[in-house]
């Protein structure tokens, strides 16, 4: 209040501002005596407590913290270059702020994958030094670097690493040396370290390799960095006129990635007009991709996949007639025998784990009950950086482009399956990967693709 005056000293015989300044001292400050007088902040809780229900969840922030180790896992990422905006060898301006380290520390910790909740506390602390943009907000929540340093000591204790669990507990002393809970918990561990010299189970050594065994899940050619098999290097791109009439008048760009097994990718075979109604639509249906279980007779959710997706008939909307349309037309199969369309989202470390599309086994495929023939995913979305589409028997990575889809058959001519069409969903590292898939049936298709020889 006395900011104005002290400001406009000179201006106090101009009428406008004396006017203005009266004004002012008069309404405003009764205002503020109001305001006062108030318990401050009930309007902002009873707020945020009716919008509690639609904002993130517990569940919804360990998702997206086993989406961002996840994507550590694949890339073989340092923590400390992902807290600093490194992914993959691409810069970006973003970076995290300490107490998201040492949150996705203690999501490690909860998994059990120690070594690597080391390496996102060590992260926390490199980023406690650098300028961060909410200063208040971390000086109301934390944490301090003391912390930092404790929790760090509490894991290398955990992890048996004797002496980097003293170093840490005095370092945690040096930027607190008055923090008695710090002091306290320092002197009783090295007591036991003193009492008891013999090193435990190397608890650190177990725990690591079975975080790399989970990384090894996931190859690392979803960089697309994996050395190209020789007989895929002399492949070709043509136009598509023969699978059926249509295609005299319109072909289809086609490119052709393997040709046993038979991989292509149809070039232009959805609209942003088309995208744009199938995503919009499916929002409002979509929910975490389940699938079902022979153990508790249900639909469950899975650690093996990590998206979002609905399922939607052929004639659902105009976009996805016109797809049912233009696919039956691309590969000449007859899309009356096929699964329905399903509608799928990555987000933030969005992954589907290797795996195969057929749903039945060998010794019972040929008993009458139809099995997925052929595949295809339709891509809606470019993507930043990250979310290719895995073949790692044959080392092809196919990175999405929007209006493409990626097409391939699960069975040979022989009605066996192939081996070599297991893929992976990499992990989506930047950007949003929307996609539809359909799986195609092998019954019904006699006459499209006739079985040669025999089994």
């Amino acid at each position: 209040m006395k900011e104005i005056p002290r400001k406009r000293k000179n201006s106090l015989d101009n009428p406008f501002f004396t006017y203005s300044f009266m004004r002012h001292m008069q309404a405003d400050w009764l205002m503020w005596h109001e305001y006062l007088g108030k318990p401050v902040g009930l309007d902002q809780l009873a707020y945020m407590q009716s919008r509690k229900s639609s904002m993130p969840q517990e569940r919804d922030f360990m998702d997206a913290a086993d989406g961002v180790t996840r994507m550590q896992g694949t890339y073989q990422l340092l923590a400390s270059d992902i807290a600093n905006g490194l992914l993959d060898e691409v810069q970006y301006s973003s970076s995290l702020t300490a107490i998201d380290c040492l949150e996705l520390a203690w999501s490690r910790i909860y998994r059990n994958y120690l070594p690597s909740a080391e390496q996102w506390i060590l992260a926390g602390i490199e980023a406690h030094d650098r300028p961060n943009p909410q200063v208040e907000m971390q000086s109301l929540r934390g944490p301090k670097k003391a912390d930092l340093y404790r929790e760090l000591g509490q894991l290398r204790a955990e992890l048996q690493n004797h002496d980097g669990a003293v170093k840490a507990y005095q370092m945690a002393l040096k930027e607190s040396p008055d923090d008695p809970e710090i002091y306290q918990e320092y002197r009783s561990y090295e007591k036991v370290v003193l009492n008891s010299p013999e090193r435990g189970a190397d608890t650190f050594k177990q725990d690591e390799e079975y975080e790399a065994y989970d990384r090894a899940q996931l190859s690392n050619c979803c960089s697309g960095r994996c050395k190209l098999s020789p007989k895929l290097k002399k492949l070709h791109c043509f136009y598509n006129h023969a699978t059926s009439p249509f295609l005299r008048l319109a072909p289809i760009k086609t490119e052709i990635l393997s040709v046993d097994p038979f991989i292509s990718l149809l070039h232009g075979m959805i609209s942003p007009k088309e995208s744009a109604l199938i995503r919009s639509s499916s929002k409002e249906h979509i929910l975490p991709s389940n699938y079902y279980s022979g153990e508790v007779q249900d639909f469950v959710v899975g650690s093996s996949r990590f998206s979002k997706s609905v399922w939607y008939e052929n004639s659902y909307n105009e976009a996805t007639l016109k797809i049912t349309e233009r696919l039956g037309d691309a590969t000449g199969l007859d899309m009356n025998h096929a699964e329905l369309f399903q509608v799928i989202n990555y987000g933030l470390g969005g992954f589907f784990e290797t795996h195969m599309d057929l749903k039945l086994a060998e010794n019972v495929r040929f008993q009458g009950t139809a099995d997925r023939m052929a595949t295809a995913i339709f891509y809606l979305s470019n993507v930043t950086q990250g979310g290719a589409t895995l073949f790692p028997s044959l080392n092809i990575t196919v990175f999405p482009k929007f209006g493409s889809a990626l097409f391939w058959f699960n069975l040979d001519h022989k009605g066996n399956n192939q081996l070599d069409t297991t893929h992976t969903g990499c992990p989506v590292i930047v950007g949003s990967k929307w996609v539809v898939s359909k799986f195609i049936e092998d019954s019904g298709q006699e006459f499209r693709r006739p079985c040669f020889g025999l089994r």
